[in-house]
């Protein structure tokens, strides 16, 4: 049986920061241990975790890639892969940190554009994952 107690954790995690990479879809992103992301979401939507999540860390970051058009326009180019991942990723990780708040990268870091390029706070009520719209 499920118990919630199993997967909290104690950590000073307080946000669940989404991301994009601000790259073009068919740019391939190298050095993927550089990257200052917990987890990144590739365009066929497989999960990545790049980092481990410490104690200490008051922010899990995650981001998609993408966010540019081929021009390097800002643009919203999720996959539908990229969709189902990044919304089952968030369902886990505030199961397990359930006192963190999700946030858009842009409203706790500065950037010169709406990163995650969406409104993520929409999309989060807004959105049915796959298998609910399967059952419809």
């Amino acid at each position: 049986m499920y118990n919630r107690r199993n997967v909290r954790q104690n950590t000073n995690v307080r946000y669940i920061v989404v991301h994009c990479t601000g790259t073009k879809p068919n740019m391939l992103v190298r050095e993927l241990d550089k990257l200052p992301y917990h987890f990144i979401i590739t365009r066929n939507g497989r999960l990545i975790n790049l980092k481990p999540i410490s104690a200490n860390d008051g922010t899990i970051e995650v981001a998609w890639i993408g966010g540019l058009d081929k021009h390097g326009n800002h643009v919203d180019n999720r996959t539908e892969e990229q969709n189902e991942t990044l919304f089952n990723t968030l369902l886990v990780l505030t199961e397990k940190f359930d006192e963190a708040e999700i946030t858009g990268a842009d409203k706790l870091y500065i950037y010169g554009h709406p990163n995650p390029g969406f409104d993520l706070k929409a999309w989060l009520n807004e959105y049915i994952p796959a298998f609910l719209q399967d059952a419809a």
